[in-house]
């Protein structure tokens, strides 16, 4: 099978940073609130604004944008844009990232993927099978907020930036002695003729930082990749934080 093409646009624009800047929430009433969203009460986000802190209910807000973000980063995260250094290698199975402190294995065959790096500066790793159509993408963050905040955070942008975004399922896990959370969805990319996309995302909480492992497949292959994703996904390991 071909390369997918898409695939560099749709991580360009859906794994780029969460840092919590200052949001736009767009509501159904046409008000626009200005702030920054500080957590997540059930069905309520509470918004911190110049004004206070407000409480808004989720079925209520449209949508969510970060145009600080998309200021400051848009040359950084644009494809061909130069990513940062990263030490790492991949010997046989066993890849190891220095500078982000961590190692995991992979099935034979699979190979670093530079040109993903390259879309955006937050991406620490890219990896992709053999026939190029299995990819991994491992982000770091800092974050200060809780695991259920940055879920939160993180399924917004998907939100966002996808076309029919729909979450599947979401699980508690442990992972490198952390307890995060799991999340299957699937969506359309409107950038590449509405492709059908189907990811497995890893979200696990260290002091003061997030780490995401994203696994990505068109969806009609997803099923059948998904116990290599959680193998793969299972040999994740920190070389230096405490766990």
């Amino acid at each position: 099978m071909r390369r997918l093409a898409y695939i560099g646009m749709l991580i360009s624009v859906a794994f780029c940073s969460l840092a919590i800047r200052a949001e736009e929430i767009h509501l159904k009433d046409g008000t626009k609130l200005n702030g920054k969203i500080i957590a997540v009460e059930g069905d309520t986000f509470l918004v911190k604004t110049a004004y206070g802190n407000i409480q808004v209910p989720r079925q209520q807000i449209v949508s969510v944008s970060f145009p600080e973000n998309e200021s400051t980063n848009a040359t950084s995260e644009s494809p061909g844009a130069v990513p940062s250094l990263i030490d790492e290698s991949l010997d046989g199975t066993s890849y190891t990232n220095r500078t982000e402190k961590f190692q995991m294995t992979f099935p034979t065959g699979w190979s670093l993927d530079p040109d993903l790096r390259k879309q955006s500066k937050d991406i620490a790793a890219a990896l992709q099978s053999p026939d190029q159509t299995l990819f991994f993408l491992m982000t770091p963050e800092k974050f200060v907020g809780s695991l259920a905040t940055y879920g939160v955070l993180a399924e917004t942008q998907f939100q966002t930036k996808f076309k029919d975004y729909e979450k599947l399922s979401q699980s508690a896990i442990e992972l490198d002695g952390k307890k995060g959370i799991k999340l299957i969805w699937h969506a359309k990319n409107p950038q590449a003729n509405d492709a059908s996309l189907k990811g497995l995302v890893y979200i696990i909480p260290y002091e003061g930082r997030m780490v995401r492992l994203t696994f990505l497949t068109l969806e009609p292959l997803f099923d059948e990749a998904l116990p290599s994703f959680e193998r793969i996904a299972s040999s994740y390991q920190t070389t230096i934080y405490a766990k």
